[in-house]
């Protein structure tokens, strides 16, 4: 109603003025010339209600959207705290308070979703940890019991008592591991020689002894800034669950690459494909970090099994902690958890697929480091 009243105004005076320049002026004027100051006199009359009408329509409309536009966007990008500040007109400022009470509302929701998921993870948690610690205590009690009424059998029963208490330690300090709070990594890491070490260091274990391992590093050095010790848990975990899933046989490949963020955003595909295969696509969780990592240069540290997979629906649990595939009492359900925190720690992201070979894919993306 305002640009509709500011313009009808300036719209009236505009005619008038035109109408009166050629009434007085007229027959004033030296009729050779009176059409052309008549003309001018018309266009300066026209340009200035143009330019009224140009500062109108930007201080009501054009202005105070943009306003909206940037705060949106800002809030759409995570900034709760931006509000629309408030316009000039009841429109727009109805627009306005509109849209920050629907951020006040997000903010209460997600603070609301948030105390959630921090009550469902300590109840996962609880549920893990009394069935995991609940097991071998309910055979140290039973091994005590031996020790007390039966003498002869007294050593078998010490053996076992060491068994479940060392069972316990692992559990404890795999909790340790996951819940200590490690400060982001500084040093220079390359992902080639870590990979390298690790690989020797379980093949002299003889933990890789019947499987068929395809090892492909980057054509260069390829460094992050992590913790060594860090990538050298992620490979170690990843590689034994591989091993694990297989039953100790089977075709297990490591892959690592160093490529732009856009190329790991369009999906991963293998360097001897030609073409024909699709890539693997990032999960939603890694599309979101692909967007939002400020690294231009990002390296991959993929590792593929011929076990039988992660079903669809797990693909985001297994690295809960306590969250496990196996057999009861064949794993605390810790591993990946650890995997997905130092991952994390080094500013990067976890995800797995179902690989070529039918088994699981357990995919890393970290931040290159700047030369």
């Amino acid at each position: 109603m305002e640009l509709l009243l500011s313009v009808g105004i300036v719209a009236a005076a505009a005619l008038a003025l035109g109408v009166a320049a050629v009434v007085v002026l007229y027959g004033v004027l030296d009729p050779d010339f009176a059409a052309i100051y008549i003309g001018v006199l018309i266009g300066l009359d026209l340009a200035i209600l143009v330019a009224y009408l140009a500062y109108q329509v930007n201080r009501i409309i054009v202005r105070p959207l943009r306003l909206a536009v940037e705060a949106a966007e800002a809030i759409a990008g995570g900034n709760l705290s931006r509000r629309i500040p408030p316009a000039d007109t009841d429109e727009l400022a109805n627009l306005a308070h509109s849209v920050n009470r629907m951020t006040d509302r997000l903010i209460e929701d997600r603070a609301h979703i948030v105390k959630a998921e921090k009550m469902a993870s300590v109840g996962r948690l609880a549920a893990g940890i009394a069935h995991e610690v609940g097991n071998p205590l309910g055979a140290i009690a039973g091994y005590t019991h031996i020790i007390k009424t039966d003498a002869a059998r007294a050593g078998e029963a010490v053996a076992g008592l060491e068994r479940e208490t060392e069972r316990i330690d692992r559990i404890v300090r795999g909790l340790l591991d996951y819940a200590r709070p490690a400060p982001r990594a500084s040093g220079r890491v390359d992902v080639n020689d870590v990979t390298a070490n690790v690989v020797d260091l379980l093949m002299s274990q003889g933990a890789l002894k019947h499987i068929d391992l395809h090892v492909s590093p980057a054509a260069q050095a390829v460094h992050v800034i992590a913790d060594r010790h860090d990538i050298e848990q992620v490979l170690v975990n990843l590689l034994l669950n591989a091993v694990d899933a297989m039953r100790g046989k089977g075709a297990l490949s490591v892959v690592i690459r160093g490529a732009p963020r856009t190329a790991f955003a369009a999906g991963s595909r293998r360097m001897n494909d030609a073409g024909s295969r699709p890539p693997s696509p990032p999960s939603p969780r890694a599309a979101r970090w692909l967007a939002e990592t400020p690294a231009r240069e990002v390296a991959m540290v993929a590792v593929l099994d011929a076990g039988p997979g992660i079903p669809e629906e797990d693909v985001e649990r297994v690295f809960e902690p306590f969250f496990t595939t196996k057999d009861p009492g064949k794993g605390t359900g810790l591993g990946l958890a650890i995997v997905a925190r130092a991952v994390e720690n080094a500013g990067g992201t976890i995800w797995v697929s179902k690989s070529r070979e039918g088994g699981a894919a357990f995919r890393a993306l970290f931040p290159v480091a700047e030369p």
